[in-house]
This record gives structure tokens, sequence and C-alpha cells, in this order.
């Protein structure tokens, strides 16, 4: 299986190389767990080793998406070169109708080539169905379009907190090829975010969890460090 690689320090470990190329890795967690930012950086990485990135907000404007990075990764010092070249495209969801967003997307992937998609968020995309039921076929063909495309996708899932212990499966746990949870966990005083690969299909990958933390160089996953 051919492999990406993230370009995060120690995830690329976890996951024995790199994540499973044209698939679709969802990242889920609560209110300020990195869910953001682990995927902006996705982006990003990408962008410097030459693959056209597109994060496509539903919700959030496209300039606070960048002031936000930037403030975050202040030494990721080519945000805005990437973002002039057309290397990495944030962009703002032109409707609120799920074939215009389709078609918004797949128009957009064609014509810059890109390689790399963030949606943010599936969540907000979901409030876009009648019900569940509507929903899950809904996601599914969209998934397999998505598929034609031959792209990486890191859909963003928002659970209803961030703690572990109220850990709920959704269905895009069931449907997409892979889940990265991310959470914030309590101990004693002190809140550690953390990240699990809960699921990957087609590759080993490590399944222990453990402590990560957002820097100004990037998110740095400390690989076999435990939190309990």
């Amino acid at each position: 299986m051919e492999k990406i690689k993230t370009g995060i320090m120690g995830l690329d470990e976890m996951l024995n190389g790199g994540l499973p190329k044209n698939r679709h890795i969802g990242f889920y967690g609560g209110p300020g767990t990195g869910k953001t930012t682990f995927t902006f950086e996705l982006l990003y990485k990408g962008a410097l080793m030459g693959e056209v990135g597109y994060y496509l907000t539903l919700e959030e404007p496209p300039d606070h998406i960048i002031e936000n990075a930037s403030a975050q990764f202040p030494e990721f010092t080519e945000i805005k070169r990437l973002v002039a070249e057309g290397k990495l495209i944030i962009e703002k969801n032109i409707s609120y109708d799920v074939n215009e967003i389709i078609e918004q997307i797949e128009k957009t992937v064609l014509e810059r080539n890109v390689s790399r998609l963030v949606i943010d968020s599936i969540t907000i995309f979901k409030a876009l169905f009648p019900n569940e039921r509507e929903y899950r076929s809904g996601l599914i063909e969209f998934l397999n379009l998505l598929r034609t495309l031959d792209i990486t996708v890191f859909p963003i899932i928002e659970a209803p907190t961030s703690a572990r212990e109220t850990f709920e499966y959704s269905i895009e746990h069931y449907v997409l090829d892979g889940i990265i949870n991310l959470y914030n966990i309590y101990k004693g005083e002190t809140r550690i975010r953390a990240l699990e690969i809960y699921k990957m299909r087609g590759t080993s990958h490590d399944t222990n969890i453990v402590p990560f933390r957002i820097t100004p160089r990037g998110v740095k996953v400390y690989l076999g460090e435990k939190i309990f």
C-alpha cells in the first residue's frame, strides 16, 4: 500500500511510515482538542512536499483559518507564500446545498490538482440532511465520489465533549477508512492533549493513547510516552 508522509513529528512513526494514500482519514474530537491544528499542518507539510492542499471550511472564514494557524505556528513561515502560489487553498463553501458543495469540491480538486483535502467539518455537512438515515446514505455516496478524484481526504468530526470518558461511536467511525481520535485528558489539575489511532484500514499502526503538544514548530507526538 502506498503511503503519504504526514510530516508531523512522531505521527508517521505511529503509522509505520505514513497515512494510506487516497483514503479517507477522519479526525474526531471535542472542542479544543486540536482538530483544525492537526489537519492544517497535514496540508501545510504536504504543500512543502509538493502536494497541493485544499482546506474547505463550512463555518469559519478562510482568513481566520490562516490567521489562527500563523499565530499557532509562528515558525510556519511559508504559509502566505504557499497560499499565494496556489499550493495551499483555503476556501469557504459557496452554498449550503449538498450538491453544490460537492460540485465546488470536484471543481477545485480537478482544476487545482489537489492531493490533500480537509473538510471542516463533516458534522456541519451532516446538518444538511433531514435525518440520520439520509445522512448515512449521502455520506457513503459522497465518499464514493471523492474516491474517484484520487485524493487523500481528512474530514473533521466534532465530538460532543473533549473528554475520553464520554467517547461515543459515530457513523463516521464505521464508514471512513481511518479515524484518529483526539482527547483532552485530565490528570490531576492538568489537562493533557492525547491521540489514539483508533482505526486505519489496510495498514498496521500503534494502538497506544499517547500525549501530544502543539508547539511553534508544529504538533509533536510523544511516541512511547504514557499518560496514565
